[in-house]
C-alpha cells in the first residue's frame, strides 16, 4: 500500500488575539494520494486559506497548531523552521489568490525566478534562466517577457507567471489558494484548464 502524499488528522489551527484564541481550522482530516486533486469548498472566512498556509508553515508564529499533518512521512506541523524552508517552494508549492501582492514590483520576472530556484539549488544564473524560460513557455509566455516587471502584465498573465514559479522546482504537492479570485470568467476558465492540464502532465 503506497503512502499518501499528504495526510491531515484532526488538524486544528487557532489564531491568537487580544481576546484569546480564535478557531480558524477545527478538526480537519483528509488524505491525498499521488495524482489526486482535492477541492476545499466553503464561504469566505471558513479557513480555506489558513489550511493551505498551515501546510506550508507560513502562519504567524503565535498561531497554535494541533493534530497531525503528514507529508511523505514528515509531520509538517512539528518541523523546525529550517526544515520547513527546505520543503517550502521545492516539494510543496502554493499559488496565492492575488499574484500582484506576491510579485515584488521592483524585481523583473527573471529575478523572481532566479531567486526562487537558487534558494533551493546551487545552480548558475544561466541555468536558472533556462529553467525559468521553460516554465514560462509552458504557460504560453515568451522568453522576451523575462525582463519585464509585474505591472507590465495583465492579471491573467501574472497568475500564469505565479503558476510557472510554483512549478519550476517540480513540487510533489501544489496548493492553489483560490487562484482565479481576481480574474474575469473567461481568464478564470483558462487558468483552471491550465491547472488540469498540468496535473495530467506532472
Amino acid at each position: 500500500m503506497t503512502q499518501p502524499v499528504l495526510e491531515a488528522t484532526s488538524l486544528r489551527v487557532h489564531y491568537e488575539t487580544r481576546r484569546g484564541y480564535v478557531k480558524a481550522v477545527d478538526g480537519v482530516s483528509f488524505s491525498m494520494d499521488q495524482s489526486e486533486t482535492l477541492g476545499v469548498v466553503g464561504e469566505t472566512g471558513c479557513g480555506k486559506s489558513t489550511l493551505g498556509k498551515s501546510i506550508l508553515g507560513i502562519l504567524p508564529l503565535s498561531t497554535r497548531i494541533e493534530g497531525s499533518l503528514q507529508f511523505q512521512g514528515k509531520d509538517l506541523a512539528s518541523l523546525p523552521p529550517d526544515e520547513l524552508r527546505k520543503i517550502r517552494g521545492k516539494d510543496v508549492a502554493l499559488i496565492f489568490q492575488d499574484p500582484m501582492t506576491r510579485l515584488d514590483p521592483l524585481f523583473t520576472i527573471e529575478q523572481h525566478f532566479i531567486e526562487t530556484i537558487r534558494a533551493h539549488e546551487k545552480v548558475s544564473k544561466d541555468e536558472a534562466i533556462r529553467r525559468a524560460t521553460r516554465a514560462l513557455a509552458s504557460m504560453g509566455i515568451p522568453e522576451s517577457r523575462l525582463k519585464h516587471y509585474p505591472h507590465e502584465f495583465s492579471g491573467g498573465m501574472r497568475q500564469r507567471i505565479m503558476i510557472a514559479m510554483s512549478l519550476v522546482m517540480n513540487p510533489k504537492l501544489l496548493i492553489a489558494d483560490e487562484p482565479t479570485t481576481s480574474l474575469d470568467v473567461i481568464v478564470e476558465a483558462q487558468i483552471l484548464e491550465i491547472l488540469e492540464d498540468l496535473r495530467r502532465a506532472y
